[in-house]
């Protein structure tokens, strides 16, 4: 019963910023630096600079439901916070250019006391602002 409710909510921390662009000189995908503030802010529990990452009109889909804006996912992340989700981290596995926008697909493992979980992600990025930004994406938690 626990794990029903706690899996969908742990797939609204998750997210997978990225940059528009393929790989830098290192190989390493340019979205991995973006991915890594992303886990920090949410291991110091800080929402808006998890918000942060999306556009004013992202779409985030979750097996907790569908957040539309940014407001809404912000709202969502405050939620599923007050769970204790900890040790956040994701990887990127798929990064690729398409015109303006950037695709990334990769894996993300979070804890809850000692249980940890895991499941996977995709975005699609774009620029806003100067800034690269999440404009949609879409988390799974994996089956135990």
């Amino acid at each position: 019963m626990v794990i029903r409710i706690i899996l969908p909510i742990a797939c609204l921390l998750i997210a997978a910023p990225a940059t528009v662009s393929a790989q830098d000189k290192s190989g390493a995908p340019p979205t991995a630096e973006m991915q890594k503030r992303f886990s920090e802010a949410y291991n110091h529990g800080d929402v808006d600079a998890m918000a942060a990452a999306f556009t004013d009109n992202a779409v985030r889909v979750t097996p907790s439901g569908i957040f539309e804006g940014r407001d809404a996912i912000r709202g969502s992340f405050q939620e599923a916070l007050k769970l204790g989700l900890h040790d956040h981290s994701a990887k990127i596995l798929v990064s690729r250019s398409e015109g303006a926008f950037l695709f990334n697909a990769g894996t993300w493992q979070a804890k809850l006391g000692d249980q940890p979980f895991h499941g996977y992600y995709s975005a699609i990025v774009v620029q806003q602002d100067g800034q690269p930004r999440i404009l949609e994406e879409t988390v799974t938690v994996a089956a135990p």
